[in-house]
């Protein structure tokens, strides 16, 4: 009976685990003499054609079961990854360089090949690649109606992360944009602070943009392994997804792209060292609970220096920095100093189970939908603010620095 029953659990695990990762086929369409893109292909019966591009950290076993889910709804998705057929870094800067030339190509090509009304999706970073494309596809196809709108997951569309308490500047596509679209945005995610305004970037020309928040989740691709949340969630968006796309095709597609201003991108914000905050320097009053249930508050910062790091237990920078702040504080003794730290919208099971591990000798905050990390203008993780004596935000730092060299130390007890 036991040989029965691991051979039987085996082969449940064999048939969950290949609808998960396995497409129905794979292609290779050629988009000039030396370059073929290669697509998985998910097929359906249905009017309809999904083109899903594969965003930095390239496809998961999350998309392809986002892709049979769709099947399901009578939806065909062709899965991408460009990048890779590109032979290309799997990077943010990678989706940057490209000017959606190929996405154009392969919208092209699945339409002639199928038939189906095309729409074109991503999630993150891939957003670049969707909206670029959908331009390049605008410049060569007036008044064809391959092509009904886009579909985006979280989209990141910054130009380069702004230094703490600045915009961020957005990619030139994001403003010129013109097509129908609909938007998912993960309710946890980092870069929902700047959600508002991504919107208004994306709408400048009329044209219908729709989202839904997806909530309590910061990605529905990002994670290797799909879990039962995201798996219910996936499940939930398909029907909402198909729904969708006939309101999409109610919206025309403009004949004429917007004309695109190019900016160079070579600028990054990013704070390797202590820099001067350049935003609003009065900081908010702090009333959260910490990792053990006691409610911390703090509304006057005055009269010593005052460290608030904002970080996460998913981002590898924000953990490397735990052992040099911790010596920060051990070398800040005997001076006016606190040191509080806010984790950024988990649970407090997985910060306990966390620091059972990693040795954590600061008050750890939680901010457990990540509402107060939106009042600090926080875009990315880590990020540290530095408050001097008279209550204000001195410095800042959005990058996992060591806290403890001695041209950091010099320059933090030099507010006293």
């Amino acid at each position: 009976m036991k040989k029965i029953f691991l051979f039987l659990t085996l082969f449940v695990y064999l048939i969950l685990t290949s609808s998960l990762c396995l497409a129905e086929s794979e292609i290779s369409i050629s988009v000039s003499p030396e370059i073929d893109i290669s697509v998985e292909r998910f097929a359906s019966s249905g009017q309809y054609l999904i083109l899903w591009l594969a965003p930095e950290y390239g496809l998961r076993k999350n998309h392809h079961f986002m892709a049979r889910q769709l099947t399901e709804q009578k939806i065909e998705v062709w899965l991408s990854n460009i990048v890779e057929s590109l032979y290309l870094p799997q990077s943010t800067n990678s989706l940057k360089q490209l000017d959606g030339k190929y996405v154009a190509d392969l919208i092209d090509y699945a339409h002639k090949t199928t038939g189906k009304k095309i729409i074109i999706a991503g999630d993150s970073y891939a957003a670049l690649n969707v909206l670029n494309g959908a331009h390049q596809w605008q410049q060569r196809h007036q008044q064809s109606p391959a092509l009904i709108g886009a579909i985006l997951f979280t989209p990141s569309l910054y130009a380069f992360i702004p230094s703490l308490g600045l915009p961020p500047e957005f990619m030139p596509i994001a403003s010129a944009t013109n097509i129908p679209m609909m938007i998912y945005q993960a309710q946890k995610s980092g870069n929902i602070t700047q959600f508002k305004h991504l919107l208004e970037q994306l709408q400048q020309h009329d044209n219908p943009v729709y989202s839904k928040t997806v909530p309590n989740i910061r990605s529905l691709f990002y994670s290797e392994e799909p879990t039962e949340e995201i798996i219910n969630h996936i499940k939930l968006l398909s029907s909402n997804i198909r729904k969708m796309i006939t309101v999409l095709e109610k919206h025309d597609i403009p004949d004429e792209p917007v004309p695109m201003k190019y900016i160079k991108i070579n600028n990054s914000g990013v704070d390797h060292s202590i820099k001067v905050f350049k935003g609003n320097e009065i900081p908010n009053a702090i009333k959260l609970v910490d990792a053990y249930g006691n409610t911390f508050s703090k509304n006057d910062f005055k009269g010593q220096i005052t460290i608030v790091n904002f970080w996460a237990t998913w981002c590898p920078p924000c953990v490397q920095e735990i052992p040099s702040l911790n010596r920060l504080k051990k070398k800040m003794a005997g001076v006016p100093f606190e040191l509080i730290s806010i984790n950024y919208a988990e649970d407090k099971a997985t910060i306990l189970e966390f620091m059972e591990k990693v040795n954590v000798e600061f008050p750890v905050l939680l901010d457990q939908n990540g509402d107060f990390a939106k009042k600090w203008n926080v875009i990315t993780y880590p990020s540290t603010f530095i408050i001097d004596p008279t209550g204000k935000i001195k410095y800042g730092v959005n990058a996992a620095i060591e806290w403890d060299e001695p041209e950091f130390i010099d320059k933090i007890k030099s507010l006293l």
